[in-house]
């Protein structure tokens, strides 16, 4: 079976390319509409072409020369030869979902591995970026103690600082100490306001109160326990409290059957996309996929560097293969050069 995806203003305009690409036979396998975008994936079943044993095949003409440097070539003989089990497996990714990602990057008609993987990333997961001009809700970051809730907070707002937008920041976490100062110095930096809630039913009058259009409202919250049931209660009641997204943040490189049962948690709460962060202090990533697979969770975005101004990088399945296929290197000091360090 030969899948290929087609992208298209709309629906017929999809449906004209897969016919002209893969024939009347082609089987509609998955359709994604987004804003004025329709991405439909269909398939073949690969047949051999008749051949007439009594005429000669036509001459195959000379492939014209491509002009390429040694560096493109090196390359893409590199994408060429990816071992996409090798990296898969690095990860840590669950044996089952290795095989169904294996499997379907090899089905596809894809000029390179990297493509395929791609690809098959594109059909099992989804990605849905966060975009500070067309939130209409207020973003409301959830998620466990320690995976960077404020900070992400302070990355979104100077991001949206730096797209010429207003933002307003909201913080809910009366708890921990120092959570407010902690923001509010990310915010003096920004020159942006910071509203203190310290309960749920003030949330809806801290979001309408001297609110402007086009103006981005952020919400931190608490870490809470995602396997205590008296928390997960209260956030509940604080998510409920107003017209909000909650969008859950994550950190790379955790356990990925903690990640799994965390996401079924959230997505219970009404959580549909998640933000990554740490990707750059950590070298495997089964717990994001992990995350993405078990709560059928869009991927919302990343964070690869600890740089506020960098912000949360936005991410599709080409970046996520990337992702995948590239593993940072690890240095491990030796005892003569942490004296040497130390001097």
């Amino acid at each position: 079976m030969r899948l290929k995806i087609f992208s298209a203003n709309n629906m017929q305009e999809a449906l004209s390319q897969i016919r002209k690409s893969l024939g009347d036979d082609a089987v509609i396998i998955d359709t994604q509409e987004g804003e004025g975008m329709v991405k439909v994936t269909a398939a073949v079943e690969n047949t051999a072409p008749k051949v007439n044993p009594h005429k000669a095949a036509p001459p195959e003409p000379a492939p014209a020369p491509v002009k390429k440097s040694l560096k493109e070539l090196e390359q893409e003989e590199e994408i060429e030869e990816l071992d996409i089990n090798h990296f898969l497996s690095h990860h840590g990714i669950p044996q089952s979902l290795k095989i169904r990602i294996q499997e379907l990057a090899a089905s596809f008609d894809a000029p390179n591995k990297l493509v395929a993987l791609s690809s098959a990333i594109d059909v099992l997961f989804h990605f849905e970026p966060l975009n500070n001009n067309y939130q209409n809700k207020p973003i409301m970051l959830v998620g466990p103690p320690g995976v960077g809730k404020t900070v992400t907070t302070a990355k979104l707002a100077s991001q949206a600082v730096l797209e010429g937008i207003s933002p307003r920041l909201i913080n809910t976490d009366v708890i921990r100490t120092g959570a407010l100062a902690q923001l509010e110095g990310f915010a003096d930096i920004l020159k942006a306001d910071v509203i203190e809630v310290s309960a749920p039913d003030q949330l809806d009058a801290a979001i309408n109160s001297k609110a402007s259009n086009g103006q981005l409202t952020i919400i931190d919250t608490p870490g809470y326990n995602p396997f205590d049931l008296k928390e997960m209660e209260e956030l509940h009641k604080m998510i409920t409290a107003s017209d909000v997204e909650p969008v859950l943040v994550v950190c790379a490189g955790s356990d990925p059957l903690e990640a799994r049962e965390m996401a079924e948690t959230y997505e219970a709460l009404g959580v549909r996309r998640f933000i990554a962060t740490r990707l750059d202090v950590a070298r495997r990533y089964a717990s994001i996929i992990s995350t993405a697979e078990a709560g059928d969770l869009a991927f919302a975005g990343v964070g690869l560097t600890p740089y506020l101004a960098k912000g949360i990088r936005q991410i599709d399945s080409m970046i996520m293969a990337r992702l995948l296929t590239r593993i940072p290197q690890r240095k491990i000091f030796t005892s003569e050069e942490r004296k040497d360090d130390d001097q």
